[in-house]
This record gives C-alpha cells, sequence and structure tokens, in this order.
C-alpha cells in the first residue's frame, strides 16, 4: 500500500528530520516535567502523516493481510518483509495502547530478527502509541521480563513508548479507558528491551520500566530524544559497542539508583535524580573498577550532592570518566564526585580538552565498527559538519600478560606490580577506532620506572626503585588528539633475603588476656612484617594443631586475646620471617611448655578482629572456638570495624542433618546440595542472659540486602539469614533474628524472631518488622534478659530502623553465630564487620 504524505526512504532522512526538528532546542529545554511521568517532549514532534509500508490499527474488525493492514504488530511485523538499508520496511502503528502478554515461561514478549525494520508511531505524541506487557522477575515471568528482544541490524523505533507495568502505573493521555496498572509495587527485573545487531536508532522513544530498563549490545545504536527511566541498572551496555545519547533524559523515578552504565556516550543529556544516583555498579565488579567509562558531553546532573561515579571506587584507574561542560540542574559548572563515601574526592573523572572533544561527535562515534572499516553510518546526517573529525581516538584500553603480584584481564583494573632487578611488566594499549591509525606515546612523572620505548602500541615497564619501599607510578599512554589511559604501576624496590632470627622466637606466659610471642630480627631498619599464625595444641608435640589466628595487612600478630576455646589448650606458634622488601622466609616455631588454664582467660566475650579470623573451612564443633561452613574471604576496608570484616564468597555444605560435620553431595570434590554458609560459636557452659551485636555491610544498598527474594522457609535453597543467640550449634536449637528480601515492599527486608528446635525454625511470635535497615553498615543488637528477647537496628546510611522483642523460654545455651543462604557473588554478598558476644552478670570463665 502507498500512502500519500511525509515519506522517508531510510533512517537517515527521519533523524535528519528530527534533529532539525529540535536543534535550537536544548535537552533540558525540549524535555519537561509533568506527573506522573517525567521528561517527555514538550516540543511537539509530529509523526501522523508520515508514510508506510504495513499499519497496525487495533480499531480495525480484523486483520486485512491484502491492503497490509493489521491490528497488533505481531501480525504486521509477521507479515512483513526483511527492508534494506536503501528502503526500510516500515510498519506504522496508529495510537493505542497494545498488550503483548505472554505466559510467564515465554523468554520474551516479542521478538525482531529482521534487518532493516522501522516501527514508526503515527502520533503527536510519543504517550498515546503504547507497547507494553507487565511481567517482571517472579511477578509474571520467569525470567528478567522481557519485552521487546531485538537482534537485528538497521533496526528503527520511532515516536512511541515501550512499557512495562509490572512495576508502574500508566496514564493514557486523553483516555483514562487506557490506563494501566502495576501489577505490584515490588520492584523487580523488568528488561523493556534488549538490542543486539548494528546500525539502530531511536528517536523520541520512552523506555519505561524501573529495573534493568535496557540492555544495550548493539554493535552501534543511535538514541536521540529519548526518555529512559528506572530505580537502578536501567542502562546496561555489552563492552565493544558503541551507543550514543543525544538530546535525552535519565530520569529515577524514586529519586535516587545507579545506571549500571558502560561505555556510554551522552550528548547533550540531562541526568534527574533528587536524592542522588552512581553510574557504574559495584555488583560483580571484583576490583572496583570503573572499566570502560562513560563520557558526558555538554550533559546536566543533578545538584545533589550524592552524585557519584560510583559507589566504592578503586583508588587506582586506568580510566578516568571523561566529561565536557558538565553543569548541574542550576546551570552552573559542576562535577562528580568518585564515590559516595565522604568527605568527597574527585579524582576519578577528567574534563576533555577542546581537541579531544572534537572525536566525540556523531560522525565520528558512529561512522565505522570500532575495529572494522568505516561504513560512514550518519545517523545524525551531520557528516558535512564533522568531516575534518571522523578518525579520531574516542576510546583506548591497556593489557598485559599480568605479571605476578599484579592484576589483569578481562573487566579487571591493570595494575601490574614491578620488582627492580627482578620483574617487568610488558604493557600493550589499543586506540579506538581502528581506522584512527593512532601514534600511541608513552609516558611517566618518575624515574622510580624505565620505558623501553616512548612510542608504539606495547612498552615494557622496568622498574628502578632504590628506596627501601613500593612506590605508585602513572604510566601514561596517549593518542594524538591527547586522549590518554593510566596504568597504575606499583613500583617494588630490589628484594633481599628474608631477615635472621638473631633472637629465637619464644612463646610467653599469659598476661592480661594475651600470650605474647618474643623474638628479634635483624631488620637493618626495615620495617617487620613477618607472617605469624597461631595454633593450639593438645599437647607440646603439637600433633595435630588448630590454626587459631593468622596475620594479615603486613602486621605481624605479636600478641594473641585468649578465649574461652584456649583452655587446657598449649599454645603454638609459627613465624615466617619477612620485612618489607623480602620474601618471607621459612617458618620458625615454637611452642608453650604450659597449657592455657581459666585464670588466664580475663574476659567472656567474644570479639574476634577479622584481620587475624581464620577462614579456612571448618565444620567440627567445639566448645569455645569457631565453626566455619562455606567460602569466606577476610576483605580490607576503610568503612570496616578494625579495617577488616568476612564476606561470604562462597556457599557449601548442606543443613546438618543429625550429624556432624554437616553432610553433603560431593561432585567432583564440591559439595553441592543445599547450600548455605555460616559462621557458629559453641558455648558449652551453661550461660544466662547474652547479648549479640552484629555489625553488617551488604553489597546492595538499597536495603533489598539479597540478590532474589527470599522466604523464612528452611529449606536453604530460598534466600535468607539468621543471627542466632542462646543457641546450641550442636544440637540446633535455640533462638534467631531470621531475615529475608521481601516482594511486598520496595527496598526492604522482614525481620522476625525464631525459635530453632532441632535445626527448623518456627514464629516466636506474630511480629514482623519490614524495614530498609539493611544497608551498608547496619548494625543489629540482640538481648536476652530473662524471658525477654529484644532486637534494634539501625545503619550509617539513612534513618531506618529495627525493633522486635518477644516472650522466650529460657536455656542455658551461650552459642550465637550467623547463617546465609544467599548469594555470595560479588555484589550480591555480605560483609560481616563485627560479631561481638557477652554474657552480662552471671556468666562464668
Amino acid at each position: 500500500m502507498k500512502m500519500h504524505g511525509r515519506r522517508f526512504g531510510f533512517a537517515i532522512v527521519v533523524l535528519a528530520a528530527a534533529a532539525a526538528f529540535s536543534s535550537s532546542v536544548s535537552a533540558q529545554d525540549n524535555l519537561r516535567d509533568g506527573a506522573p511521568f517525567n521528561g517527555y517532549t514538550g516540543v511537539k514532534f509530529d509523526t501522523t502523516n508520515y508514510t508506510y509500508d504495513y499499519l497496525v490499527d487495533s480499531s480495525l474488525s480484523q486483520d486485512d493481510p491484502a491492503n497490509k493492514k493489521f491490528k497488533t504488530l505481531q501480525a504486521a511485523y509477521a507479515a512483513a518483509p526483511t527492508g534494506t538499508p536503501e528502503k526500510p520496511t516500515v510498519i506504522g502503528v496508529k495510537p493505542d495502547v497494545y498488550l503483548l502478554h505472554v505466559g510467564e515461561s515465554a523468554p520474551y514478549s516479542m521478538q525482531l530478527t529482521k534487518n532493516y525494520i522501522t516501527i514508526l508511531g503515527l502520533t503527536d505524541d510519543r504517550r498515546k502509541v503504547v507497547f507494553a506487557d507487565n511481567r517482571c522477575k517472579d511477578e509474571g515471568a520467569t525470567n528478567d521480563g522481557f519485552i521487546f528482544i531485538v537482534n537485528a541490524d538497521g533496526f528503527t523505533m520511532m515516536n512511541l513508548t515501550v512499557l512495562d507495568y509490572c512495576n508502574i502505573d500508566y496514564e493514557y493521555p486523553g483516555d483514562p479507558s487506557k490506563n494501566l496498572k502495576m501489577r505490584t509495587p515490588v520492584v523487580s527485573q523488568g528488561v523493556v528491551i534488549q538490542m543486539t545487531g548494528d546500525k539502530h536508532i531511536y528517536s523520541h522513544v520512552a523506555f519505561l520500566s524501573r529495573l534493568d530498563t535496557t540492555v544495550l549490545s548493539a554493535r552501534r545504536a543511535y538514541l536521540t530524544n529519548v526518555f529512559i527511566e528506572g530505580t537502578a541498572d536501567l542502562i546496561a551496555q555489552s563492552a565493544g559497542s558503541v551507543t550514543v545519547f543525544k538530546d535525552s533524559e535519565a530520569y529515577f523515578p524514586s529519586g535516587a539508583g545507579g545506571l549500571a552504565s558502560q561505555g556510554l556516550i551522552f550528548i547533550n543529556t540531562e541526568f534527574k535524580a533528587s536524592k542522588g544516583m552512581v553510574f557504574y555498579s559495584d555488583e560483580g565488579n571484583v576490583d572496583n573498577s570503573i572499566g570502560l567509562p562513560d563520557t558526558l558531553i555538554d550533559c546536566v546532573v543533578p545538584t545533589t550532592t550524592h552524585v557519584a561515579w560510583m559507589a566504592h571506587p578503586a583508588i587506582h584507574q586506568n580510566n578516568l570518566s571523561p566529561t565536557y561542560h558538565l553543569k548541574d540542574s542550576d546551570g552552573k559548572p559542576t562535577r562528580i564526585r568518585d564515590g559516595e563515601a565522604s568527605p568527597a574526592t574527585y579524582n576519578l573523572s577528567r574534563e576533555l580538552s577542546d581537541e579531544e572533544a572534537k572525536a566525540f561527535n556523531p560522525w565520528n562515534l558512529l561512522r565505522g565498527p570500532l575495529s572494522g572499516p568505516a561504513d560512514d553510518w550518519d545517523p545524525a546526517n551531520v557528516r558535512a559538519q564533522y568531516q575534518n573529525n571522523g578518525s579520531d581516538v574516542f576510546r583506548m584500553s591497556v593489557a598485559s600478560a599480568a605479571p605476578a603480584g599484579g592484576r589483569g584481564g578481562g573487566g579487571r583494573i591493570l595494575s601490574p606490580t614491578v620488582r627492580t632487578s627482578t620483574t617487568d611488566a610488558a604493557v600493550t594499549a589499543t586506540a579506538l577506532p581502528a581506522r584512527a591509525n593512532a601514534t600511541i606515546s608513552w609516558s611517566a612523572p618518575s624515574d622510580l620506572v624505565t620505558l623501553s620505548s616512548k612510542t608504539g602500541n606495547s612498552v615494557t615497564i622496568t622498574g628502578n626503585n632504590h628506596t627501601s619501599h613500593a612506590e605508585w607510578v602513572a604510566v601514561e599512554a596517549k593518542a594524538a588528539n591527547g586522549f590518554h589511559v593510566m596504568v597504575p604501576v606499583n613500583v617494588e624496590p630490589a628484594f633481599i633475603d628474608p631477615p635472621k632470627f638473631t633472637i629465637q622466637p619464644v612463646v610467653a606466659a599469659p598476661l592480661s588476656g594475651k600470650v605474647p610471642v618474643h623474638y628479634t630480627l635483624d631488620l637493618g631498619g626495615r620495617d617487620d612484617q613477618s607472617l605469624i599464625t597461631w595454633y593450639q595444641c593438645d599437647d607440646t608435640a603439637c600433633a595435630t594443631p588448630r590454626m587459631v589466628a593468622v596475620s594479615r595487612g603486613d602486621q605481624p600478630l605479636k600478641n594473641y586475646t585468649l578465649t574461652t576455646g584456649d583452655v587446657g589448650k598449649y599454645l603454638h606458634v609459627g613465624i615466617q620471617p619477612k620485612h618489607n622488601i623480602s620474601e618471607p622466609g621459612p617458618a620458625v616455631v615454637a611452642t608453650a611448655s604450659k597449657p592455657i588454664v581459666a585464670a588466664n582467660v580475663t574476659s567472656t566475650t567474644i570479639d574476634p578482629n577479622f584481620r587475624n579470623f581464620v577462614t579456612t573451612e571448618n565444620p567440627a564443633i567445639e566448645n569455645g572456638e569457631w565453626t566455619v561452613i562455606g567460602t569466606w574471604a577476610s576483605i580490607a576496608g576503610d568503612n570496616l570495624v578494625n579495617g577488616y570484616g568476612l564476606r561470604i564468597s562462597g556457599v557449601a555444605g548442606t543443613v546438618p542433618r543429625g550429624a556432624n560435620p554437616p553432610q553433603g553431595i560431593t561432585v567432583n570434590g564440591v559439595r553441592v546440595a543445599n547450600p548455605y554458609a555460616a559462621l557458629l560459636y559453641q558455648n558449652d557452659k551453661p550461660t544466662g542472659d547474652m547479648t549479640v551485636k552484629v555489625v553488617m555491610t551488604p553489597d546492595k544498598t538499597a536495603g533489598q540486602g539479597f540478590a532474589l527474594s527470599g522466604s523464612p522457609d528452611d529449606n536453604p535453597g530460598m534466600e535468607r539469614a539468621d543471627i542466632f543467640i542462646k543457641y546450641d550449634p550442636r544440637t540446633r536449637n535455640g533462638y534467631s533474628l531470621r531475615f529475608w528480601r521481601t516482594i511486598k515492599a520496595e527496598g526492604k527486608c522482614v525481620f522476625q524472631l525464631y525459635k530453632i528446635e532441632d535445626g527448623v525454625g518456627h514464629p516466636l511470635n506474630d511480629q514482623q518488622d519490614v524495614t530498609g535497615v539493611f544497608k551498608p553498615s547496619t548494625t543489629i543488637t540482640l538481648s536476652v534478659v530473662g524471658t525477654k528477647l529484644t532486637v534494634k537496628g539501625s545503619n550509617t546510611k539513612d534513618g531506618e530502623t529495627l525493633s522486635l522483642e518477644g516472650t522466650i523460654t529460657p536455656n542455658t545455651f551461650g552459642g550465637s553465630g550467623a547463617f546465609w543462604s544467599g548469594s555470595a557473588g560479588i555484589g550480591q554478598s555480605n560483609v560481616y564487620n563485627e560479631f561481638v558476644i557477652s554474657y552480662p552478670g552471671k556468666a562464668k570463665l
């Protein structure tokens, strides 16, 4: 069918018209706020009379294939042939709400795989052409609620809205009968579009969801006058692709959230968040790396002081986030802070020079794939304007074999360690696009390193550090236009032999609740960094030692704090001598001549320093000792108590079924059945009143705590956690605070008191506290006084609190611990900063 009116032969002309229509208006003027959704185009953009090849019209009584008219998009798409670059197949869509409902197990609402298809809203208001489904993870979908899956070249969407109304009420303009009601207010993953292929265009399109709104994986995509909203992870991008947002808006309806973006280019785009936002995600980010940085050209960010690149970024990065003429919503020049912690620092972004900024034009960014020849794709129709800047470097990366002691690899920060006279580092830089044929120059601001060459794609970095301490040096790789990346190098001096003992180690007598080890090394004025490991032994022969404390962070553990578990044991110590410019030497051991007696232990309070905690899995349950189940890692952090905490990095084992150690199914040497992790403390002495204080730092920062919604079910396949009090790990009896992520409230967990009988939990009462208290960092205190169990909680981030109480049947148990059957990956786990168990009043040593 041939329609008279405004016809476009291919997508370039469409975008040229769109660009011309709005070129005189900036993004922040072009996009206005209006309840209940923000950022729709305020300037009229009318495609009502644009021509098309196939028509979608819901008012039809039935499909009319002969005249290429259909009631649904699905039917029109099925009939439409694949287009060509010169003549894409255009499917025009008349205003209405088009529901794309599918079953819960369906992988998507609709998939598009034909090349050069354009979906065009025939409207003067993109809110009036709506494609919608109400599926999100665990609420209408068994996956992440995918609506559109596009895997095609030359795909275009124009002047319409794509909506997942699982978590959104939608008001259709001018006709309340077409309004859509959300399925649930509890936010869950709902991907409205996942795109792959090449040469995608999205013009005057709104993408509306709450979590994981879009996945941008097309090799090249141009989004102009686009509005996108969500609470978190609303723009995800694959490495190796180029996506350009121009004259667009990203909006956080809850007031805060994170983009989870990587390598996106934003031009004249505004970000709106009333409470705060971050650009990069910590989730799954092993190194807290910026990775491939976003670039902000003539963009606008909120005036809030809580706009950060990342929640907890690493200090040393390969890339800094480029900005150019960045302003806040008041129109003032601004910059973005590194992380959310105070005081604010501003080291992870840099202002582009005028010469560098020339590279960030749509012609240069999109005229060819990153690594292939240019095909002169020009979706913004700006070739004539930027003809002289069509092969400029706008992206660089560095790679290395990552020598021992260094880091590197996919998604990692490349920060090699070189050792003077011993270990060098070979580093390669890549400048993109490849058509730039860039000459890379290398430089270093310090003579602590020597570079094998000043130009070329690769360089060997040699240490030249003749001090007594390692130093950081930033080696720079720069293209001719000034664009550059950094290689932070840890430059060690030449190492020498480990220090010799001038006085052999001796385990001294207990003093004030501690046992020191005395020794003297010939350090030559250097720092003692010896690795000291403490053990318990049944006798002086020490045939079956139990490791009870280790050194970390280059601090020798010269004094061991006694606990009740040491009573009757002989302390044994192994010292590997080391200073700051040596490797550890062979261990020299010493054993106490007498066992520890009860009088040597001066406190009943159990307060392990996680800097020295033994994280090796040990399922044995013994009086005064910690049982460790699963994989735990001692991690350092300025925001952690004593600078260290225990992260759950792997779950293992199975719920004990009347046997110790816990039973499990082994596959290729790995226990995989009913996974969980636990720290359990056993106290065999009868106790009365008891207090347990726990400080936790979950990876999830919005209050949900866990990666997925869970339940209080004792099946450890469900995500939940317990903090035990008045508990006996042997018999699995006592009480706990149990908590899990709920699907009934956004950013909250349900907390409830439980009685544990033979390993099975039962609610102590009907009282529940649904709260967002579980954020970094959360302090929870459980207290038993007589028959009353109380719980109080708060965090350092906001005013959320926790309060519960119940009546218990007193017991004599004095054990405690933590149980976790949630996810254990980076970005989904939990860090225990502090775990203090105390027995006020009548407890005896």
